[in-house]
């Protein structure tokens, strides 16, 4: 790395031995980009994914055909997480197993790109820890690569679970703090180990060029490897925080809240000098939770439409209210391939250009000291319920 913070181990390696064949095992890095001809700034995404990869080594095997456009069902699904498999029309039924590179945007012309592996052809080093995969390359300071998907092969294969298009990227990251707690069960591990992630270089994503400056890139990193995936899902986190107290920025402050887990979520925070972690893992004692993913009343014009989310934990030291909304229009629909097969899916409604405030109080005596409030901008919002999938 580029700095004096190590990484866990933990960010190294997923699940091993037996834990290795079925299941999920993910690094995901997320940042902001300045679009160099107009100046327009555009969230972006990168994932290593690997999917029950040592069920087939030789080949990559893919689940099926996704819908992918968002609708007013597919809106109240993601929300109510009502059962809409039945409508998928019957195919063969395959394990999933591959290993995936994708690159995607965030926003109302969000689109993902998507490039598939055995893990035969994945090379994995620990010492220094690198992921290579044809052009695509992952370690402990840099990711880079290319993907070329033609407009042709997007539509002979819908199961490729993306869209057409060509992305090259070549980034050089450094994580501000390495946090090593989130979420860890026997079945799940989550931790968002890059919440401060100072991405430079530069993306071209549809011919467009965008340079990424560690200033404005509002970097985070996460992984995830388990069994299965929270339902459902929630994730929001921001590294784009202004005191309404001082008015000033609070470039050493971000947070991220990731479930849900065992009916509650994990909050992992940093606000300039005070750290938190309030993870779902630990005692109920310790802790209490409230959250809520909803739909705001629908207004004269669609285009203003909002989600909202929500979170509020108290604990005896801290209580923490949290408040994001983001419009419709600015949300893609992801479908996500679960591990369990039988075309089970995530899908998820995911953004990244939420606002909103976070509000900090300390516990003192029987009061409560107002720490922190601060608005939120560009945060990350996701929401989903998994599908059900067929038999």
């Amino acid at each position: 790395m580029n700095s004096n913070t190590k990484i866990s181990n933990d960010y190294k390696f997923g699940f091993t031995g037996a834990k290795k064949k079925l299941g999920i095992n993910n690094w995901r890095f997320v940042f902001n980009a300045v679009n160099t001809f107009s100046g327009a700034e555009q969230m972006f995404y990168i994932e290593f994914e690997m999917l029950n990869a040592w069920t087939s080594v030789e080949a990559v095997q893919l689940g099926f055909k996704p819908r992918v456009n968002i609708s007013a069902d597919d809106l109240q699904y993601a929300l109510a997480g009502t059962d809409s498999a039945k409508s998928i029309s019957t195919e063969e039924i395959v394990q999933p197993s591959y290993c995936a590179v994708r690159i995607g945007s965030f926003g109302k012309e969000g689109k993902q790109l998507c490039s598939y592996y055995p893990v035969k052809q994945v090379k994995f080093n620990n010492k220094p820890f690198e992921i290579i995969v044809d052009n695509k390359y992952f370690n402990e300071n840099k990711i880079g690569g290319f993907i070329n998907v033609p407009e042709e092969e997007k539509a002979a294969h819908p199961e490729l679970l993306c869209d057409s298009g060509y992305a090259k990227w070549d980034l050089s990251y450094t994580i501000k703090k390495d946090y090593k707690n989130g979420y860890k069960s026997d079945l799940i591990r989550w931790f968002p180990f890059g919440l401060q992630t100072e991405f430079s270089g530069t993306i071209h994503f549809d011919g467009t060029e965008y340079a990424v400056d560690p200033r404005r890139c509002s970097g985070y990193s996460e992984r995830f490897w388990g069994k299965g995936i929270p339902e459902p899902y929630f994730h929001l986190s921001s590294a784009n925080l202004t005191s309404v107290i001082s008015g000033k920025t609070l470039f050493e402050s971000s947070f991220a809240v990731n479930g849900i887990f065992d009916e509650r979520v994990s909050f992992i925070g940093k606000f300039e000098d005070i750290d938190i972690e309030l993870c779902a893992d630990g005692s109920k004692r310790q802790f209490s939770v409230v959250w809520d993913c909803i739909q705001m009343p629908e207004t004269e014009n669609p285009e203003e439409n909002l989600l909202h989310w929500s979170v509020s934990l108290n604990s005896k030291e801290w209580v923490i209210d949290i408040d994001v909304f983001c419009k419709i229009r600015e949300l893609n629909d992801r479908t996500i391939e679960l591990p369990e097969g039988r075309r089970k899916v995530l899908n998820l409604l995911e953004g990244g250009s939420g606002t909103g405030e976070i509000k900090l109080y300390k516990h003192i005596g029987n009061t409560l000291e107002q720490i922190e409030h601060a608005t939120l901008t560009k945060v990350i919002c996701e929401f989903g319920h998994i599908e059900e999938g067929e038999f």
